[in-house]
């Protein structure tokens, strides 16, 4: 009787607010680790006329480790940070086996990292190449246009579509520069947080229409908006979850039309669909905030369509990647 209606008045009682914590990563003076970074794309692919989907694999996986060299003012700290080597894996396809390539990198480099994980100075640190041999000048004459190019006006063939689909794969696989890529992750936000608090960071940019009744598109920041899930248990132990999601759903053609001055029947262009779904899920040591591990999911796509064909995309594909980051030693 006593156990029931103490657990009644339980239920009648407000719930207390979690008391907000900061999340800034500590650094420490000689702190030595090395870290592995996976990562697997698959795009399909097709073009007008096919109805089979292409498929393609890559995998780009290394490993980077760092050492905490000095300490400055507000936790900030300095560091050598080195990459060797970084292994691309392209998948089988019905003509080739797989293809595994070994690029020695040797990234070398002295960082400034603040303690919410925003990399804000960097110097080189490689020693010079020798000067490559000089190669006879490259032949003037043009390209060939792509098939699906080719169905376009002379004027928007010319603009690199290959661009957006490229800044899509880079989002898919979250990897790229080093202060966008996975290695310094999450970004850590400025004020201190409880369970549900959210704060957002760019992570590249892309056409979009502006919120405007303009109609009109520009390239505008892409944000990951991050959330403090909490304390959870993970890998039987207890860290600091943080998870961070991407949405992108833009016509890039809107924006290649406006910089044309051309309407979509002058310039044969009608729509350049661009979409990702991202999300990330990091654990963080409790004591430091160092990150322990990161796992990474996307799925997007890119659709062409041009004014001949309204009802039938040039070119189609369908993107998943997935990416993971685990710390694999601390000294």
């Amino acid at each position: 009787m006593i156990t029931s209606t103490l657990a009644a008045i339980a239920l009648l009682m407000p719930v207390q607010d979690a008391k907000p914590i900061s999340l800034e990563r500590v650094f420490r003076k000689g702190e030595k680790a090395q870290y592995e970074v996976l990562s697997h794309l698959q795009v399909q692919s097709r073009q007008r006329g096919l109805d089979t989907w292409i498929p393609e694999d890559l995998d780009i996986n290394y490993k980077f480790n760092y050492e905490v060299t000095a300490l400055k003012a507000d936790g900030i700290a300095e560091m050598r940070y080195f990459r060797p080597t970084m292994t691309e894996i392209a998948g089988e396809t019905f003509d080739s086996p797989p293809k595994t390539k070994i690029e020695k990198v040797n990234m070398d480099l002295l960082l400034t990292v603040s303690p919410i994980n925003e990399v804000i100075a960097m110097k080189d640190m490689t020693p010079p190449k020798k000067p490559a041999p000089v190669k006879p000048p490259a032949s003037k004459t043009p390209p060939k246009k792509g098939g699906w190019a080719s169905a376009m006006g002379t004027e928007a063939a010319q603009i690199n579509i290959g661009s957006f689909v490229g800044e899509l794969y880079r989002l898919s696989l979250f990897i790229g520069a080093l202060d966008s890529a996975m290695d310094f992750s999450p970004r850590l936000p400025f004020e201190e947080v409880k369970p549900g608090d959210t704060w957002k960071r760019t992570v590249g940019y892309s056409p979009q229409r502006l919120k405007d009744k303009s109609g009109k598109s520009a390239v505008q920041r892409l944000d990951y908006e991050y959330t403090y899930v909490g304390v959870v248990e993970s890998n039987k132990q207890k860290v600091h979850r943080v998870t961070a999601v991407l949405k992108l759903d833009t016509d890039a053609a809107e924006f290649v039309n406006q910089l044309l001055e051309m309407k979509p029947e002058q310039s044969g262009l009608k729509e350049i669909r661009l979409q990702l779904d991202a999300k990330i899920e990091y654990d963080l040591d409790l004591a430091t905030k160092r990150t322990l591990r990161a796992i990474a999911n996307s799925t997007g796509g890119m659709k062409v369509i041009v004014t001949r064909f309204p009802d039938d995309p040039i070119a189609e594909e369908k993107i998943v990647g997935r990416t993971s980051m685990r710390l694999l030693s601390l000294k």
